[in-house]
């Protein structure tokens, strides 16, 4: 195999993460595509080569702004590893979703992964995941993987979802920012997947929004955050659905 790429819709960094130890099983040149920029040229990738689409899931969805721009990513029957990461809830059509993109671009499914991670928003929830546990099964399912690559079967494995998909839900997510800390660095705004960051920090276009959780995460002064009364009203409307331990599923 000539290169294994990563392509990666990963706004806190979980998806990558786990993204990442799937091609480290590869032992080949690895090239990363960040979807969380904008992509300004179609990328071709050959079929001596072989792709690892990873994005969260949002809502039992496929993120709005990686489908758009995983439009640009065309592959010549090129072997496609799917990974969708959720936050111990559900991953539900994610993942079908994700195949049906990969096969319109030219690429060829032959693996598909839900792994858990804690959870973008509510982090009490998967808190600490992947686990060492986890990171075993990832380790295992990667390894058949480029077997499976190795031998040149390439199958494709039955997934679930449904067709059509689940309709997407999910309003404005309040995020604010705290003067006080802020010092108008302006790295959430450079660092904003879909540019909803404005006035180098304080303030948010909630129409643009898609509550990804970036700009919280890597403030380095803390300085933007959810409101308190609306992550416990969050938490308390999925916790039946989180609070207990979901496993991670693969599909060979």
């Amino acid at each position: 195999m000539k290169s294994i790429y990563n392509i990666c819709f990963s706004p806190t960094g979980s998806t990558m993460a786990a993204a990442e130890q799937i091609t480290e099983a590869f032992g080949c040149d690895k090239k990363t595509v960040d979807l969380c920029k904008e992509i300004s040229e179609e990328i071709n990738i050959t079929s001596d080569s072989a792709v690892v689409f990873s994005v969260p899931c949002y809502g039992g969805r496929v993120p709005e702004t990686a489908s758009e721009r995983l439009k640009k990513i065309k592959g010549r029957n090129t072997p496609a590893i799917l990974c969708v990461t959720f936050g111990n809830r559900d991953y539900e059509d994610a993942l079908i979703e994700l195949s049906d993109i990969a096969e319109s671009g030219g690429f060829k499914v032959i693996a598909g992964c839900c792994i858990v991670t804690e959870h973008n928003i509510m982090h009490i929830f998967g808190q600490g995941r992947p686990d060492s546990n986890d990171k075993e099964e990832i380790d295992d399912f990667a390894e058949k993987v480029a077997e499976k690559i190795k031998m040149g079967y390439t199958c494709k494995p039955l997934l679930p979802g449904n067709h059509p998909y689940k309709e997407r839900h999910g309003g404005n997510v309040p995020v604010l920012t705290d003067e006080g800390k802020c010092i108008s660095c302006g790295l959430c705004e450079r660092e904003c997947p879909v540019g909803a960051v404005g006035e180098r920090g304080r303030s948010t276009n909630k129409d643009i929004c898609i509550g990804c959780m970036r700009c919280i995460k890597i403030c380095p002064f803390n300085s933007r955050s959810l409101p308190d009364e609306y992550l416990s009203k969050l938490i308390q409307k999925l916790r039946p659905a989180c609070e207990q331990r979901k496993n991670n599923e693969f599909y060979l």
